[in-house]
């Protein structure tokens, strides 16, 4: 039996569309998996091209087997049941054994979802002189479809729904579709047993953990905080670290205790007493942008975040939500880079970037040569600029290339284009007058100490300061990061 062509045309259209859509939701339990590393959504995507391109000349065994609607109609909710439980599969295999096997369900779900666009071009064009205006007519039906599929999934179900609900709403769409094809009402009916049957079974209630801790999950952890949108997943758990696309970005802590880490944003007033306009790149969880939105030295702090998500995570908490309305903080939501470049008349005493994990995707984007060159076209003439290398040879030997005074803060490079000098003293000052600064006043003396470790950082003592001479021995053979060579990213 021959589909009327405009319903045809349609059923192509929504082949691409949850084609594409499922692909967008697979990209994000990957990418959360890995930590968003880089090559993942080539994995990813590889796999799920392979599926296609199988099912498509399996496709071809259908021809002549005599395949009515109804068994397509199966095949469409079979293919998207499949594609609906990659997510917490991905998640079980990630505590079991690893998350890379459900590229294998990818590939799998792929395979099933590629015979059928073949087939609904087969059971509707006819062989005859037309054949080849209909076909195209289909193909475009399903490009048009498939855009649609990954931008509404991307930029609208993502910034609404979380995952859990996108899965279910595809589900949905696929059974209604498979309803429709069928001519059968048995088999109808049979679809909503199968479709509940999914649905109570599916493990998404602690599917973020599961891909999160992997092999330390355990029953029943659950994360403090959950924040999703089209920007990724914010997750916080119960001792207020928080992570983005299942990377560490921070911790919810402004106070300053010996030998914390802390002291990096601390130290800032040791090596410059002009602090008034602060730009900070990269707000996450909002607490270093609390703790210099603290200090009497700053005066205006604009501060640049991405997504929005984290500003409802600001909201939560107590220790940075001061944030949300302090008179000298303006939260901006927009990409640091593409804000730098739309402001090139903007300059700042000190820009300030507690920059992600130098191998994540897109992290060459604050950390390459050109980005910093912008940065530096934003300082004023006694200004510094301060990012978090992470441990990158090359972050650290890309500073030291754009800028002529550069030293190391336990694992971030100030720079600057005036020479910097350390004042313990002054920045005794500072920290005295500094609200909330110390939990105790008797730690001032040991936290005070960092300003004399000018030493090389050892693996078990990192809490140390390094002048450019010692950063030339330990990272002048680095390779200098790039907007062509991307760093870190794909190594």
């Amino acid at each position: 039996m021959r589909l009327p062509f405009p319903t045809a045309l349609l059923w192509a259209a929504l082949s691409g569309f949850l084609a594409l859509a499922w692909e967008i939701v697979w990209a994000r339990v990957f990418n959360f998996a890995s930590g968003s590393q880089a090559p993942v959504f080539g994995f990813m995507l590889s796999s799920y091209l392979a599926g296609l391109a199988i099912g498509s000349l399996w496709s071809r065994r259908w021809q002549k087997a005599g395949v009515g609607w109804s068994q397509i109609a199966m095949l469409v909710m079979l293919a998207n049941t499949v594609a609906f439980a990659v997510s917490p599969v991905t998640a079980i295999l990630a505590t079991t054994t690893t998350w890379h096997l459900g590229l294998v369900f990818v590939a799998l779900s792929g395979t099933m979802l590629g015979v059928i666009f073949p087939r609904i071009c087969h059971q509707t064009v006819e062989a005859d002189g037309r054949a080849g205006t209909r076909l195209s007519w289909l193909y475009l039906a399903n490009i048009l479809g498939s855009g649609a599929g990954s931008l509404t999934t991307g930029f609208v179900f993502m910034e609404w729904l979380g995952l859990h609900q996108i899965s279910i709403l595809l589900l949905c769409v696929a059974l209604l579709w498979a309803w429709s094809l069928s001519r059968s009402s048995a088999r109808r009916v049979a679809y909503i047993p199968l479709l509940a049957t999914v649905l109570s079974s599916s493990d998404f209630r602690s599917l973020y953990e599961r891909l999160q801790y992997k092999a330390d999950y355990q029953r029943g952890m659950k994360f403090e905080r959950i924040v999703e949108s089209r920007h990724g997943v914010i997750t916080v758990d119960s001792s207020k670290a928080v992570y983005g696309n299942g990377a560490y970005d921070g911790v919810i802590e402004t106070q300053l205790e010996p030998r914390s880490w802390l002291v990096r944003p601390y130290f800032l007033p040791a090596v410059t007493d002009k602090l008034d306009e602060v730009l900070v790149i990269g707000v996450a969880s909002g607490a270093w942008t609390q703790i210099l939105a603290n200090s009497p030295q700053v005066k205006k702090i604009t501060a640049i975040e991405l997504s929005s998500g984290y500003l409802k995570i600001i909201k939560s908490y107590p220790e940075v939500s001061s944030l949300i309305g302090h008179p000298k903080v303006e939260i901006i939501v927009d990409d640091g880079r593409r804000w730098l470049r739309r402001n090139p008349e903007r300059k700042f005493d000190a820009i300030v970037m507690n920059t992600t994990h130098h191998w994540r995707e897109f992290s060459s984007a604050l950390l390459s040569r050109e980005f910093l060159t912008q940065v530096k076209s934003h300082l004023k003439p006694h200004g510094i600029a301060f990012w978090n290398c992470t441990q990158s040879a090359r972050a650290a030997k890309t500073g030291m290339e754009v800028f002529p005074h550069t030293m190391m803060v336990i694992n971030n490079c100030l720079a600057s284009n005036a020479p910097l000098v350390v004042d313990k003293a002054r920045w005794e000052r500072a920290l005295r007058e500094w609200p909330g600064a110390l939990s105790n006043e008797s730690h001032l003396t040991e936290v005070l100490q960092f300003a004399d470790r000018r030493r090389l950082p050892t693996p078990d003592d990192q809490w140390t300061w390094m002048d450019r001479e010692m950063m030339g021995q330990e990272y002048g053979n680095a390779e200098v990061i790039t907007d062509d060579n991307l760093g870190h990213e794909y190594q």
